[in-house]
């Protein structure tokens, strides 16, 4: 399953597991969040995890600390396997297992054959 660790203050690193199948994940102060942040540079409704189709993204919400790839603020980052970010003033680190990057790369190749495959075919119907 994809894991985000979230490092807080004075804490042991946490690690968070999600399905693949899991489309968004809520992440936030609130209790209401699928994963919760008790840091007060983390906004009740922080950000979110997209589910694409051959990977993930995180975006903010609005957020007042934003999060920051690199210690420069984003509106949304790509998701890597290995990738460290912040939320907030909170480390967190991105990771899949082998499989799970297979799994995503494939799903990235067969959408490109697919846009591919359209793509032919507009051209084909405008000759």
């Amino acid at each position: 399953m994809p894991r985000i660790n979230i490092t807080e203050p004075s804490q042991a690193s946490q690690a968070y597991r999600f399905d693949l199948k899991r489309m968004r994940i809520t992440l936030g102060r609130s209790s209401s969040s699928d994963i919760t942040i008790d840091h007060r540079s983390v906004s009740k409704n922080h950000c979110f995890i997209d589910r694409l189709k051959g990977g993930y993204v995180i975006r903010d919400n609005g957020s007042t600390n934003g999060i920051k790839l690199d210690d420069e603020r984003q509106e949304s980052i790509t998701l890597t396997n290995g990738m460290e970010l912040q939320i907030g003033d909170i480390p967190a680190v991105f990771t899949l297992t082998e499989e799970e990057c297979d799994y995503l790369t494939e799903e990235r190749f067969k959408k490109r054959k697919e846009v591919k495959k359209d793509e032919t075919i507009d051209q084909d119907e405008s000759s």
